[in-house]
């Protein structure tokens, strides 16, 4: 029995590990000594597996661990003395690891104040995706071309600033002469064009209902409209007559045609 007490008592283990192999040496289960000693089983466990959270007040312990000892043949006293510092140290152990933990989250505000930017930042880029989905949606469903809309915008702005030619006007004499061809529509409905400028190469344009635009060329124009009655027109301001649409097509040519009497 001294061989084994010297051997179960062993340094190299903890309390708990030198409990369990004397145990297991003297071939008795933990009923066996739950029996003899009173010691819950529970208790025997957590002592064996040196869980010391699941264990009674420290003193209690104490006495469990030296009634379990002394069964087993050990020197209780030293044993539990052994039990108090294992405890002792891994206390001490657990309550640096929170102090540490509780220093980083302190000593790191930036890298909160990062998260919450990404966070910040994701939210914006999932706003601004919503937009432009729903825009689209939009344009889809009503089938409108907002680059179409722009174009005849800039079309405006530019033919309004040569209509305000006047040749009494020093500041404007310079822009127009007086003999150049002006057209104007104004679309009573959506409505495809394409227009020839002076012999220049055509151009064809896609108008919406409410739109007005004008044209000017120094010799002549062409202009194909697809869509029947989609346009008053006015020619250096006098109203033209209505096109004459031949299988969804009309033509206007300008200068018009100069009939004899």
């Amino acid at each position: 029995m001294r061989s084994d007490q010297h051997a179960a008592s062993s340094p190299t283990y903890q309390v708990g590990e030198q409990l369990r192999r004397t145990r297991l040496h003297l071939n008795q289960s933990l009923e066996d000594v739950t029996n003899q000693t009173r010691i819950s089983r529970a208790n025997l466990r957590a002592i064996e597996d040196s869980s010391y959270s699941q264990l009674p007040a420290h003193a209690y312990a104490k006495g469990l661990i030296r009634i379990y000892a002394n069964h087993l043949g050990l020197d209780g006293e030293t044993l539990a003395q052994q039990f108090s510092q294992e405890r002792y140290c891994q206390e001490n152990r657990l309550h640096s690891h929170r102090e540490t933990e509780q220093s980083v989250h302190t000593l790191e505000p930036n890298k909160m104040a990062e998260q919450a930017r990404i966070s910040s930042a994701m939210a914006a880029i999932c706003l601004f995706a919503c937009i432009v989905i729903s825009f689209a949606g939009f344009c889809l469903y009503y089938k409108w071309n907002p680059l179409s809309y722009l174009t005849d915008k800039a079309l405006v702005i530019t033919h309004s600033v040569s209509s305000n030619y006047h040749p009494a006007d020093p500041t404007t004499s310079g822009l127009q002469t007086q003999n150049r061809l002006s057209l104007q529509a104004v679309f009573y409905k959506d409505c495809q064009v394409q227009v020839v400028l002076d012999g220049q190469p055509a151009t064809s344009h896609a108008y919406m209902k409410g739109a007005t635009i004008q044209w000017e060329a120094h010799h002549s124009m062409q202009l194909d409209f697809f869509g029947a009655n989609c346009a008053e027109l006015q020619s250096n301001g006098t109203l033209l007559p209505p096109l004459v649409f031949h299988q969804g097509r009309a033509t206007l040519r300008l200068p018009l045609p100069v009939h004899g009497p």
